[in-house]
């Protein structure tokens, strides 16, 4: 689902053609594809036999759309089987010459799809409701970082113990089973506002000063939340500590049917989630996090599972920003 999209992007870029015909100095044809097309040479006839009806499951973007329908419009749809072998030796030129128009023939459909008028203004408006929403998260973090110069970032998932059978498949059928239906959601939904609600009566939640919440689904996860913490390192000693402390506090929370997934590592572990601490000055860190967050966010552009969608909450959820006193006359006024 990810696939899908980068391709429809990378033709968007470029006017050039995916691949050409050319002859040798002895008259035998070959064909020669662009750099932009290359690093989808594997992938592209997995792309286009995607059958649409095992995404119903998710509201596509635009660019995915785009592509489905383009491959509608096509009388036989393109495939790379067997071009890209090396010895072509006794291969009809002429039917070579129509697989790589048809190949051509798809990009430029798809491209005239893209420039339509309904579908512009479609990704204009997306792309304007990201930049919003990622400029309050940026804004969130440039203040934390004026408040407390120094902060530890813990960045991980909380979801429920998924039983065995889950974590062996990515069938995409799998989603009617009761795991991943929205009771589980909601389920989810109300232990987060159990726990923001309890981090003022807590005196070790207290020491988080920031957080920014991500609900998102996967096959093998289910419904979960990607977790950003930030604490404030002047207050904090026992950072192995803190860790131990909310995830066993998560795990109560949800009776026991809560766990953390540490992001860096494949799903279905459990270890226990690793925490940075970044400075003011360090500006590589901070690009690196804010590069994370910008993950958070652009993962919503391309698709979402749809039992995800819904009025009564936000998927992305952040603390406010702290307020920053510049004046200390000003403040005892």
């Amino acid at each position: 689902m990810l696939d899908i999209p980068r391709f429809v992007l990378a033709c968007k870029k470029t006017p050039l053609l995916a691949a050409t015909v050319k002859q040798t100095v002895h008259g035998r044809e070959y064909f020669e594809y662009a750099d932009w097309f290359r690093s989808f040479i594997i992938t592209f006839d997995d792309l286009i036999n995607t059958n649409p009806y095992f995404l119903k499951h998710f509201d596509l973007c635009e660019e995915t759309k785009c592509f489905f329908k383009t491959l509608d419009a096509m009388d036989s749809p393109p495939s790379l089987y067997g071009l890209f072998e090396r010895n072509l030796r006794g291969r009809n030129p002429s039917n070579l010459n129509q697989r790589i128009e048809l190949l051509n023939k798809f990009i430029e459909l798809l491209r005239k799809k893209l420039s339509s008028p309904a579908v512009k203004r479609a990704l204009r408006t997306k792309e304007e409701h990201f930049k919003g929403s990622f400029a309050s998260s940026r804004l969130l973090v440039n203040k934390l970082f004026r408040k407390f110069e120094k902060l530890f970032v813990l960045s991980f998932d909380l979801a429920f113990k998924p039983q065995s059978e889950y974590l062996q498949t990515n069938n995409l059928t799998d989603l009617n089973q009761e795991f991943h239906a929205p009771h589980q959601l909601e389920y989810l939904k109300k232990a987060i506002e159990q726990f923001l609600e309890n981090r003022w009566r807590n005196k070790t939640l207290k020491k988080i000063v920031g957080y920014i919440f991500k609900f998102a689904h996967s096959i093998k996860k289910g419904f979960y939340v990607r977790v950003i913490f930030f604490l404030a390192a002047d207050e904090y000693c026992k950072k192995c500590h803190f860790i131990e402390y909310l995830t066993e506090y998560w795990t109560n929370l949800t009776h026991g049917k809560g766990c953390a997934y540490d992001l860096e590592q494949g799903e279905g572990k459990y270890p226990k989630p690793s925490i940075d601490l970044i400075c003011d000055t360090d500006t590589e860190q901070r690009k690196k996090l804010m590069i994370n967050i910008e993950c958070l966010y652009r993962l919503n552009l391309y698709f979402t599972f749809k039992h995800l969608e819904s009025t009564n909450y936000r998927q992305v959820q952040k603390s406010r920003p702290p307020v920053i006193i510049t004046d200390k006359t000003m403040a005892k006024v």
